[in-house]
This record gives structure tokens, C-alpha cells and sequence, in this order.
């Protein structure tokens, strides 16, 4: 039988995806939420990111978990994959962004965006119980010290995070829901295990599961895990039951290609599958099938890397445990267009070691940068050896995050290429004047500063270090806003050009670098966009009476 119609179709259940989920349903929509990965609850989260099968995504070697990493000719992007999205894997950072964001030429004409998202981004804190982290660890000491060095000392602070931290003292105690008037589901205090970007196994984490799609599925939306959307198929005519579009999906964790290939029919879709994700949906759906032939010629045009880079240091000194606290302690200002994070993994999570290589200078093509790094080997051998293999490297390492709000762009389209296995997948190219220009110069300072001080060994990731090309967990840009489907993909309320009732709410749309972790940005925008849709009736609680919206 040939499932309902439904009002709205979900791509995607990160950020930008469980917020229309809730805020539709809570209108009185019914809302499917299709999500390409696994749904996992707390207990089956990786013990450690060795587990990589629930730790990777990556279904052609039947791994099916909540990281993916993909390499495009100019940068590697990680992301998130799994019911929640993002969430489940990013380092639970809430940060405004500086004026700088809401001054981007991309959308400034548009609305006055600051006040417009205040409101938005409140909402957004207040239903992500953003608080201030109240535990530094001994990294964090350091990049104090190295702020105060460099006169910015006044910049550093603890970061706004995501995470319920309980009573002091009783770390890993359940208690009722503290969050939402005991309408929530119940919550334990963090035990600062450094687990956050594995996946919390301690209900200390405040995941989209426990707020926006909490409440989606309270309210009647349904998720779908294991369901990747392929193609959006709009309807020809006047459908009796509304209908606007045919939603193709697949399952990825099929050993098939098709995966059982499904359809559901919409009135409308919100496609939120992350940058990477929707730009390959949508670039697929204008440039391959042909079924959205009137996407703009905007589509993947200005993608960004919040210019950023992730060096490291591994200390060879075994007095200091780097590795305890939650993923990301503090942020301080290293100019007036860099912030400065550090980053940690719990121990025993030395997966990330395997994309770490000898820090060398920046400059020159790969057979030169290799001979650096195959000479730094021959010179520095313990020092190699025990950073790469031996060492207690997650106990022993921080990574740096160095994030920029300078510009900088590239291009993405359909193609293929040596990092696509030579199938159709996503490409990247740089138009004239166009570059991605990381603070590789930045970072190394910085990076050697820190190891300095740790009696450290600086590193950087095997692209950064061989190829020349940046590391980013926040891809953002691809479908711009505009005025017209010339100037952008979607207009000033998310509004996809040509296609009525389509809506992207993801990073794609974010129009400049923040300079700080994007994911309160991008469910401030999410809020704001749902909340000029209309309710079909009026907003409920769990127990079906109707009130006005408190949350």
C-alpha cells in the first residue's frame, strides 16, 4: 500500500533538520524525518573511536557509524551522520558569533540579521540548555598562558556548551528532566571522561535527541533512520491529496546499490543533510537526474571552511592527563580574525592519531613536503615513533581548533576525481580569485608555542601537512541567499527559488565564516525559518491540550 501524503518531509535530523521537525510538528504537521544514518541510544555509542565500525561512516566497508570523513580536491570535512546529526559527534560548543557574521555582503542587504536572530538564538540556547563550562583542565592553563603572552589574555573564557553537568559531586546520577518542567526525558551530570566527540554513553550530553526530536516524536513526528534521500521528484498537476513532491530514498546499510529503493510523497520538504550532504542531493537533483532542473545557478557556488585548521601536540612528558574534561574547555582571540580552541578525545581513543603527521613547513609541492617529513622522521625518530604509534596518544594530546572569520571560497559540483573513487560524487574547484587560504602560519606559531610549553611534539593532519589543503568539522555555504534565483538558492526565509513549498535549513545557507563552532548559528537560522510557517492548529503538550509555546 502506498504510504500517506504527508505534510512534510525532513532530509536530515542534525541541527537544522530536528528543529523543523519539532517546531512543524508542534504546528500540528505531519512531519517524516529521514536520516541516512543508524539511530543509537546511549549504550550503543563506541567505547572508543577504534570501534570504527560505530564509530566511521563509511557503509562500503560496513561501517555505519557517527563520523564520516570526506576529502574533496581543496579540503577534508568531518561530519555527522546517525540520528541527531551533527550532535552526536561535534564537541557540544554554543557560540555567538562576532558582528562580522551578520555584516556578510552574501545577506546583509536582506534583513537586519542581528536583531532579526536574536530572539532565535535564546530559543535556541534555552532548548540546547547551552551553560558555561565550569571545569579547565591543564590545556587550557597553557592557552592562558600563551593569551596573556600574546595580549589577549582578556579574551580567553570557558566555552558555552551543550551539556548538563548535575550537582557537583555526583557525576553520572540520574535525575528528573532539569530542562523542560520535567517534560523531558531524565539526565545524568557529566563525568568529564573527554568522551563527547565519541558519543556520550553517560546521558550527560545534551544531544538533539534529548530536546528537539524528543519532543518531534512526543508530538507525532516519525523518524526514519537508515534512509537516505536520492532524488526529489516534483509532481506534474493538481494532486487531490496536495502533494508537491516525490521524495526518493534508499537504504545505505543494504548491500545492495538500491538498497530497496523507496518513496514517500510530500506537500513540502525541508532539506537539512548538512552542507555536504544537501549540496550533493541537490547538485545531483539539478545536474544528473534532471528532476529539479530550475535550482539556481547559485547551487554550490561560495562554500566555506570557516578557514579553518587543526594542527596538534603530543606531550612527551607523562605527568599531566590531557585527555579528561569535556571535548572542547575554552576559546580565546588570537587576532581581531582567529579564535583558538582546544580539543581533546577520551583515553584510549587514539583513532584520530591515524590522520597525524610530523608538522612541517607549509609551503612547496608534495614530493618537497614529503622529503620534509620523511627527514624529520630520520632525525626525530623516538619522537616519531612515539606521537604515531607507541604513545598513550589521546591521554597525552590536545588538538588545536583555529577558526577565522577571513574569507575565503571555493566552488563544488558534481564530478568525479581520484577522491570520488572516480564515481559521481562531489568535487570542488576554485574559480578565479576564489582560494582557501587557512592560517597555516598561525597555526604553526601557535602550535610550537603550546609544545613549548608541554614539552610537546607538534603535529598536523596528513592533508594540512602533504597536500596543503585544511581540515574542517564546519563546511558551510553552497546555497546562498538572494533576492532572485540569480543572486541566490533560497531567499530571506529559506525558501528555495522555483520550487514552492521547498525549504533548505542547514550550514548551506550560513553566508559567511563565523569564526566560532557554527551550530547555534545554524539553529538560530532553523528557528527563525520555521517560525514563519503557519500553524495548522494550535501548539500542544505531550498530553494533547493546546497552549501557547513555551519552549
Amino acid at each position: 500500500m502506498p504510504e500517506t501524503t504527508r505534510d512534510f518531509v525532513v532530509v536530515g535530523s542534525g541541527f537544522g533538520g530536528s528543529i523543523s521537525a519539532m517546531r512543524l510538528a508542534e504546528k500540528g504537521y505531519d512531519v517524516l524525518v529521514l536520516e541516512r544514518g543508524k539511530r543509537f541510544e546511549d549504550q550503543d555509542f563506541p567505547r572508543t573511536n577504534w570501534d570504527a565500525r560505530r564509530f566511521l561512516w563509511k557503509p562500503a566497508i560496513r561501517c555505519f557509524g557517527i563520523m564520516e570523513i570526506s576529502l574533496l580536491n581543496h579540503v577534508m570535512v568531518l561530519h555527522g551522520s546517525g540520528v541527531g546529526g551533527g550532535s552526536l559527534v561535534y564537541a557540544n560548543v554554543l557560540m555567538e558569533p562576532e558582528e562580522k557574521l551578520f555584516d556578510a555582503p552574501g545577506w546583509h542587504t536582506l534583513a537586519d540579521w542581528r536583531t532579526v536572530l536574536k530572539p532565535h538564538y535564546e530559543t535556541a540556547r534555552r532548548m540546547l540548555g547551552v551553560t558555561t563550562n565550569p571545569h579547565l583542565t591543564p590545556a587550557d592553563d597553557v592557552l592562558r598562558r600563551i593569551a596573556e603572552a600574546r595580549g589577549q589574555g582578556h579574551t580567553f573564557r570557558p566555552t558555552d556548551v551543550a551539556v548538563y553537568f548535575g550537582e557537583p559531586g555526583k557525576e553520572g546520577q540520574t535525575v528528573p528532566d532539569p530542562y523542560f518542567d520535567g517534560e523531558g526525558p531524565a539526565r545524568a551530570g557529566c563525568t568529564l571522561c573527554g568522551g563527547c566527540m565519541v558519543g556520550c554513553r553517560h546521558n550527560a550530553k545534551n544531544t538533539l535527541l534529548k530536546n528537539y526530536l524528543y519532543f518531534a516524536e512526543k508530538w507525532g513526528a516519525e523518524i526514519r533512520a537508515e534512509a537516505e534521500v536520492i532524488d526529489i521528484r516534483p509532481l506534474s498537476g493538481q494532486q487531490a491529496d496536495g502533494a508537491r513532491y516525490e521524495v526518493v530514498y534508499r537504504k545505505p546499510t543494504a548491500l545492495s546499490f538500491n538498497g530497496g529503493k523507496r518513496t514517500v510523497r510530500a506537500r513540502n520538504v525541508v532539506v537539512a543533510a548538512h552542507a555536504m550532504g544537501t549540496l550533493k542531493l541537490l547538485l545531483r537533483c539539478r545536474d544528473v537526474t534532471r528532476s529539479l532542473p530550475a535550482l539556481s545557478p547559485r547551487l554550490g557556488q561560495m562554500v566555506r571552511t570557516n578557514n579553518e585548521t587543526i594542527p596538534g601536540s603530543t606531550s612527551r612528558s607523562k605527568n599531566v592527563n590531557y585527555s579528561t574534561g569535556i571535548a572542547i574547555t575554552s576559546i580565546f582571540k588570537v587576532d581581531e580574525n582567529t579564535h583558538l580552541e582546544p580539543v581533546r578525545y577520551p583515553d584510549g581513543s587514539g583513532f584520530i592519531r591515524l590522520l597525524a603527521i610530523p608538522m612541517v613547513a607549509a609551503a612547496g609541492s608534495l614530493p618537497a613536503r614529503l622529503l620534509r617529513i620523511l627527514w624529520h622522521g630520520i632525525r626525530h625518530p623516538y619522537d616519531f615513533m612515539y606521537a604515531k604509534f607507541f604513545g598513550r596518544w589521546s591521554r597525552y594530546s590536545t588538538i588545536l581548533l583555529i577558526m577565522q572569520t577571513d574569507d575565503s571560497t571555493m566552488h563544488v559540483r558534481m564530478g568525479r576525481s581520484l577522491f570520488t573513487g572516480y564515481q559521481q560524487g562531489l568535487v570542488s574547484s576554485l574559480n578565479p580569485g576564489q582560494t582557501i587560504s587557512p592560517p597555516f602560519e598561525i597555526s604553526h606559531g601557535i602550535t610550537e608555542e603550546y609544545s613549548r610549553q608541554t614539552n610537546g611534539i607538534s603535529q598536523d593532519s596528513i592533508p594540512e601537512a602533504l597536500l596543503g589543503i585544511p581540515t574542517t568539522a564546519h563546511l558551510l555555504g553552497g546555497c546562498p541567499m538572494g533576492e532572485t534565483d540569480q543572486e541566490g538558492v533560497v531567499d530571506r526565509y529559506c525558501r528555495v527559488f522555483n520550487y514552492p513549498g521547498m525549504y533548505i535549513v542547514d550550514g548551506s545557507i550560513v553566508p559567511a565564516n563565523p569564526g566560532v563552532n557554527p551550530s547555534l548559528t545554524i539553529a538560530a537560522l532553523a528557528e527563525y525559518a520555521m517560525s514563519h510557517i503557519p500553524a495548522q492548529r494550535e501548539p500542544v503538550t505531550s498530553n494533547g491540550t493546546a497552549r501557547a509555546r513555551r519552549w
